[in-house]
């Protein structure tokens, strides 16, 4: 008898036992479907939700080394700010300083002030160069910390740095008009050329550093005109033709393996193999708004066919020269920035993100005029405006 009665007495203590799991177990069924239903109607993206409780490594967490949103981040300054993605991350050049942002958490990985007067920034891989444009000063550094500041005798009139850390730099000349000189990242002199032939505007060093391209001005016939100088720095100098280029301004040159593409204020074309120009755009077809390239390298255009209009094309502009795909978009295009499937561009009341290669709209978020210009990272695009650098708020579809 007494054996029956705890028998009893276990199965009503498990029973009861059973009762407060299945309990609790319906408790967080509707807390969580309650969520779900709150973040609904509030339009939260459950990606930062997840992104929120996701480790440095990917991995789920609740403890409180969860990754932190610290953006909007400040910045020194609210004028003459370049925004670029270096090694996944993203560099910020203000007249001031250069940092490299970690893009998860706006924590700085590294910054340094340059005492710049007019700071120029190009990047490679994982090198930055920031010169100072007029001046002699310059350094290279990596997206984690230095790697040498120098100065040269000259005034520095345009440079420019490759993936392999190879650094090229024209500046004015005592002989000549301009001096051509390259150093390795240890700062070994590997080239160095004088010209008469005009004024170098632009250089654009290949990404294996071993061919350095120079874009010269000069006047003839009363008329300016612009040539290409490809110089291979294994080969010298000797026996370099020029390749003309047609008449206006060159906004921008680019290696590409062998090749060169060439953008002007009212034509884009490419330089093959360094010795002929063929149009892609040919001259007065195309006014260009602005430019960018995707991590592969790939040239993104975006024109109108003529001054002030706003009706624009976001032209996708393979290596060989080949147009990949144009997209059609209205608004005053302020800025355009690539990754390797997205394309965004600023407006003066929205950020547009398309899929470069079909075309496909993607999302759109609202900005104000304040916005000056944006940069993407991945999926990602991040805005600045006045003395901040935020993160973009559109959902993708």
């Amino acid at each position: 008898m007494a054996d029956n009665q705890r028998e009893m007495e276990r199965r009503e203590k498990r029973a009861r036992k059973d009762r407060r799991h299945k309990r609790v177990i319906w408790i967080l069924i509707a807390v969580i479907v309650l969520a779900l239903i709150i973040m609904k109607v509030c339009e939260i993206n459950i990606n930062s939700v997840k992104d929120h409780f996701t480790d440095a490594e990917g991995k789920f967490t609740l403890t409180d080394s969860v990754t932190q949103d610290n953006f909007p981040y400040n910045i020194d300054s609210s004028q003459n700010v370049s925004l670029v993605n270096i090694n996944n991350q993203l560099g910020i050049l203000t007249p001031s300083s250069f940092t490299v942002l970690n893009s998860k958490d706006a924590v700085s990985e590294y910054v340094f002030e340059h005492g710049y007067s007019n700071p120029v920034l190009e990047t490679a891989g994982i090198y930055s160069l920031v010169y100072d444009q007029g001046a002699k000063a310059y350094r290279l550094d990596t997206a984690g910390g230095a790697v040498y500041e120098e100065d040269i005798p000259n005034s520095i009139l345009c440079a420019d740095v490759s993936k392999n850390g190879t650094v090229a730099i024209a500046s004015t000349s005592k002989e000549k008009l301009c001096d051509i000189t390259v150093y390795s990242k240890s700062l070994q002199k590997e080239f160095a050329v004088s010209t008469s032939a005009g004024y170098i505007i632009d250089i654009e060093l290949s990404d294996n550093g071993k061919n350095v391209a120079a874009a010269v001005v000069s006047g003839e016939n009363g008329n300016l005109k612009t040539s290409v100088y490809v110089y291979s720095l294994s080969q010298g100098a000797d026996d370099v033709k020029p390749v003309a280029l047609p008449q206006g301004s060159v906004l921008d040159i680019s290696y590409y393996g062998s090749n060169i593409l060439v953008i002007g204020d009212s034509y884009a074309g490419i330089i093959k193999k360094g010795e002929k120009y063929e149009d892609i755009y040919a001259k007065d077809k195309i006014s260009t708004r602005c430019i960018t390239h995707t991590p592969s390298g790939d040239l993104v255009l975006v024109y109108n066919s003529y001054n002030n209009s706003t009706d624009n094309v976001i032209s996708y502009i393979k290596q060989n020269g080949k147009i990949k795909n144009e997209i059609k978009v209205s608004g005053n295009i302020k800025c355009v920035s690539a990754g390797s499937s997205l394309v965004s561009v600023l407006t003066n009341s929205e950020i547009i993100t398309f899929n470069i290669s079909s075309g496909e709209e993607k999302g759109r978020a609202s900005t104000d005029d304040s916005a000056k210009s944006i940069c993407s990272l991945g999926s990602e695009v991040f805005i600045h405006k006045q003395s901040l650098i935020d993160r973009s708020e559109a959902e993708l579809n």
